[in-house]
């Protein structure tokens, strides 16, 4: 199943390879990538379309990626594209 996480990370070096290191370790693909940073530059909205194989495994994976030093914010896009 498709699903978008939005996760809004501080602008530094290293985070986004960080994030997608961890989708790498679980297997998950990343289908697109939509990255925006904010009007202060201090922070970068990122959104990825991937592609989850189990229910449970959502909330997880919104959890660990939560529990990372430069990520602000983890939510799932519920409109369905």
């Amino acid at each position: 199943m498709h699903e978008i996480i939005i996760c809004k990370m501080k602008n530094r070096v290293g985070v986004l390879n960080r994030f997608t290191g961890l989708l790498t370790r679980r297997n998950i693909n990343i289908e697109s990538a939509s990255i925006n940073s904010t009007p202060d530059n201090k922070a970068v909205v990122a959104k990825f379309k991937i592609q989850v194989t189990e229910a449970n495994e959502r909330e997880h994976l919104k959890r660990v990626i939560a529990k990372q030093i430069d990520v602000l914010s983890v939510q799932w896009d519920d409109c369905k594209k």
